[in-house]
């Protein structure tokens, strides 16, 4: 009896001892000044990364680092009399003349470097001037999604240089930019895995066209008698109007200019502005006509249509997925299932469209 008391003692004593080596290994900041996710090991002559010090969710590391030269730079960024770090990885970066800046950027005497939002190392931008070298906001601050920076020479976007004129560079929007010779849309490949700032490029479409911008919204911007697009759907469109008298926003994707609809930068000479309604993002009408993706549904009847549910909408003859009739479905009977992505008028089943077996 008593070797088991003695044993269980002893497994109390190491479960205790365990979970107070959890629990209690963190100590206190090596600057809190600076950042939350730097601390000294509370018993180790080690240093420890573990981000806003939430070791139990977001990790836990301990660094290779020089506890007595270890100096904080900022919240994400640290270096001793060896190394530089980003996180709890060392960086190929000149570590005597390694920093961090008032903005965040970190530089040595030579480079100036770049992360994004998921990896482990720094990236060189190639070219950067690491005296001149400064990030930006542009024009509207409520539209910066991305990494600006300039130096005394070129433009950078997201750590890569781009071509435009340094002198004259403007961004007006999410998706416009400008220099003194031409208009630039701002394009994201949402097909390319990562954060935000993957797969972002600045591309050349057209010459300026004069006069001075002025910025409609997120991707809408007018010169003078000419209305500019970019967005999600097309990625450029450039209207030109007789005179352009008034703007009016509908949405992000839809504007009235004068009197004629404007949809994904397209005129809409057909829509009726009086009795037009907005659907949802593809679908919309008037009381003459049916609309999706700025396409006139020939068969639609205006005056009954209605959503089902995203591309699928009714009248009282048929049923639709996006533009196309679902021949034989019943808009009588028409509903659909969230969970399993089928429409179903309690006869046939549809599953993006298309008839499927039950």
């Amino acid at each position: 009896m008593k070797t088991i008391l003695l044993v269980a003692g002893v497994f109390i004593f190491l479960f205790v001892a365990y979970l107070v080596s959890l629990f209690f290994r963190v100590g206190k900041p090596v600057n809190a000044a600076r950042s939350d996710s730097y601390y000294h090991h509370r018993w180790k002559n080690k240093i420890i990364y573990s981000p806003m010090g939430n070791w139990f969710e977001l990790g836990y590391s301990e660094l290779e680092a020089d506890p007595k030269t270890f100096t904080v730079l900022s919240k994400e960024f640290a270096k001793d009399h060896q190394h530089g770090y980003w996180k709890d990885a060392i960086q190929n970066v000149e570590h005597a003349s390694f920093t961090v800046d008032d903005q965040g950027v970190p530089k040595d005497a030579h480079h100036v470097y770049y992360h994004l939002e998921y990896g482990d190392s720094l990236q060189r931008i190639d070219g950067a001037d690491p005296q001149s070298y400064e990030s930006y906001q542009p024009l509207n601050n409520k539209w910066n999604y991305y990494a600006w920076g300039r130096d005394k020479n070129q433009i950078y976007l997201n750590g890569k240089k781009i071509a435009v004129d340094r002198a004259t560079f403007t961004v007006l929007n999410a998706t416009i930019a400008t220099d003194s010779a031409s208009i630039y849309i701002i394009q994201r490949d949402y097909n390319q895995v990562g954060g935000a700032r993957t797969g972002v490029q600045v591309l050349q479409k057209a010459a300026h066209p004069g006069g001075l911008p002025r910025v409609i919204s997120e991707n809408y911007v007018q010169f003078t008698n000419q209305l500019v697009l970019s967005n999600w759907k097309v990625d450029f469109a450039l209207l030109t109007f007789e005179h352009i008298e008034s703007i009016r926003i509908i949405d992000d994707r839809n504007l009235v200019v004068n009197t004629t609809l404007v949809s994904d930068g397209e005129r809409m000479a057909e829509v009726d502005i009086a009795t037009l309604e907005i659907l949802n993002r593809d679908y919309l009408k008037d009381k003459h006509h049916v609309f999706y993706d700025r396409k006139k549904i020939a068969e639609a009847d205006a005056e009954t249509f209605t959503l089902v549910f995203e591309d699928y909408a009714k009248d009282k003859t048929h049923v639709y997925f996006k533009d196309q009739v679902l021949k034989d479905a019943n808009p009588a009977t028409i509903t659909y299932n969230y969970a399993a992505g089928v429409a179903t008028d309690g006869k046939l089943r549809f599953k993006d469209g298309v008839v499927v077996e039950e």
